[in-house]
């Protein structure tokens, strides 16, 4: 069923995806996707997965790719601080 969780790219899986994949006709952009093959997979086993706490970004747009960079930029430990106020003197943004 659709939901509302997302998901990061970092799977364990049985080694059953493999031939449900090769079943999973084109979905989405025309792909095969492996979120497909999951749903069948789900169908013949327990697949389990962590709720994630905290903030995620689509990186698979361009917007919550420019999102997701922007914000571990400003919280990166070295250069957070000079990035912020490189990125505020872009914006116009005066202190």
């Amino acid at each position: 069923a659709p939901s509302n969780l997302a998901i990061v790219g970092r799977y364990v899986l049985s080694a059953d995806i493999w031939a449900l994949l090769a079943k999973t006709p084109p979905g989405a952009g025309d792909e095969i996707q492996l979120t497909d093959a999951i749903d069948m997979l789900i169908e013949k086993e327990t697949v389990e997965a962590y709720h994630m706490k905290g903030k995620s970004h689509d990186c698979g747009n361009k917007l919550g790719y420019m999102q997701a960079f922007v914000e571990y930029g400003i919280r990166h430990n070295s250069l957070g601080a000079e990035f912020k106020a490189w990125l505020e003197e872009e914006m116009g943004i005066k202190k």
